[in-house]
């Protein structure tokens, strides 16, 4: 007769397991990006952008009764205004909000619903050394999730978005 033992079980499962990292994923583009979820605050329905008349890419909104700032995250990754400006005007759009290392908020608007994804660390693979230098696209950190069959998502890097 087989005795269970709740020690071995959990032993048994443990094995093999390997490291998964949770990723808030979003679509900028045709480019599908992600972030660490530890970075983001929250995300939020985008309200109306204001004070950017020279097209800098940083502007503000209004944000739990105080003033946010916003960052044109394609402007800072493609190098061009921002894409989710040609969107419908009745269509719903997201933000996204991240605390820097310095607990400063700033909201990021993307192209479309976040999704979360957990993804074990042997999917992070770096990206070639020429196409960095290159600066196809920037703000990158120097991995990309490569998933079997799915489109590749590009892992920002927080500290150079800000």
């Amino acid at each position: 007769m087989t005795i269970y033992s709740p020690r071995r079980s959990r032993r048994l499962t443990s094995k093999k397991q390997e490291k998964r990292q949770q990723m808030i994923t979003f679509l900028l583009g045709k480019e599908q990006f992600a972030l660490p979820i530890d970075v983001i605050q929250k995300v939020i329905t985008m309200g109306k952008v204001y004070g950017d008349p020279q097209g800098t890419g940083i502007s503000l909104t209004n944000y739990q009764d105080q003033e946010l700032i916003v960052i044109d995250v394609a402007n800072r990754i493609f190098g061009i205004t921002d894409i989710c400006l040609h969107k419908d005007n009745n269509e719903v759009r997201f933000m996204l909000v991240i605390k820097n290392q310095n607990n400063e908020i700033f909201g990021l608007p993307i192209d479309s619903p976040p999704s979360i994804m957990r993804v074990p660390e042997s999917v992070f693979m770096p990206l070639p050394e020429m196409y960095l230098t290159q600066n196809n696209i920037r703000c990158l950190s120097s991995t990309i999730i490569k998933i079997n069959n799915k489109n590749a998502y590009f892992v920002l890097d927080i500290n150079q978005l800000l």
